[in-house]
């Protein structure tokens, strides 16, 4: 027979049953992020357009092709309590992180955000793996 508490659903805590609470390490992430690039490694025409007004004349910052695929192993995020006894989130770097073909055909800024790209400022393509350690802490107040 179960017992009726574990039919009773979740119990709202205060900040101090709340601090009391002990778990394993966190949660842990995988990502694998794949910006407009199908499997079959082909590229179409994307653009992501950022607009600026100044002095009553408008501009675009155009970026032609952003995509690429990353993937990251080792995040996480997990609540720590610190030597002063404070509480805080640590969010820890990627262990691992692979970027293939990441980045974007070229760079442009234009009047016309849907225009043809005429000049490019550059462009930027990243393919290897990075190593990280360490954390991000965050207190809240």
């Amino acid at each position: 027979m179960l017992c009726g508490a574990a039919w009773a659903g979740p119990q709202r805590l205060d900040d101090d049953e709340l601090a009391q609470v002990r778990g394993a390490d966190g949660v842990s992430f995988a990502v694998r992020l794949q910006l407009n690039r199908p499997d079959d490694g082909s590229i179409g025409d994307s653009r992501l357009t950022i607009g600026q007004t100044v002095d009553g004349r408008t501009t675009y910052t155009v970026l032609k092709n952003v995509g690429g695929l990353i993937q990251m192993v080792g995040l996480n995020i997990s609540a720590q309590t610190a030597g002063d006894g404070t509480n805080y989130l640590a969010l820890t770097l990627p262990a691992w992180t692979k970027f293939t073909d990441t980045g974007f055909e070229s760079l442009s800024v234009q009047a016309d955000p849907r225009g043809p790209v005429t000049d490019s400022l550059g462009r930027i393509t990243l393919n290897g793996e990075l190593q990280m350690q360490g954390q991000l802490r965050l207190w809240s107040h």
